[in-house]
């Protein structure tokens, strides 16, 4: 069984999407939060990366933390439990991601949810 809250103490999730215009795989180095069965992530940046783009248009991922690797569904998210509930989460994780705050990033406040997939 996928236990997400012990490979939440991990600090990076590789998340593998598909192209939006090549359909090649690609993958990026992320920092992820777990909570209530979900992997979230996000971009302080905003959502011009291409791995947010990417996603957007085909919402299957895998997912991959540190020697465990599964395929999950995407949800775009940018309702107020994001903003109340889920950046929380990475504030608490992530110094550096207070001071990406502090300093105007998370303007844009959006997550993806991803839910594993049954296996």
């Amino acid at each position: 069984m996928l236990d997400l809250q012990a490979l939440n103490r991990e600090s990076l999730v590789w998340l593998t999407v598909i192209g939006r215009k090549s359909g090649n795989p690609h993958t990026v180095k992320i920092w992820f939060t777990t909570s209530n069965g979900r992997v979230y992530v996000s971009s302080a940046r905003g959502a011009d990366a291409d791995w947010v783009k990417n996603l957007r248009k085909n919402p299957e991922v895998t997912v991959r933390i540190r020697d465990t690797t599964f395929p999950g569904t995407a949800l775009w998210r940018d309702d107020d439990k994001v903003r109340t509930d889920i950046i929380p989460l990475f504030l608490r994780k992530y110094f550096l991601a207070r001071i990406f705050k502090w300093i105007g990033w998370y303007k844009q406040v959006f997550a993806f949810e991803i839910t594993p997939s049954e296996s």
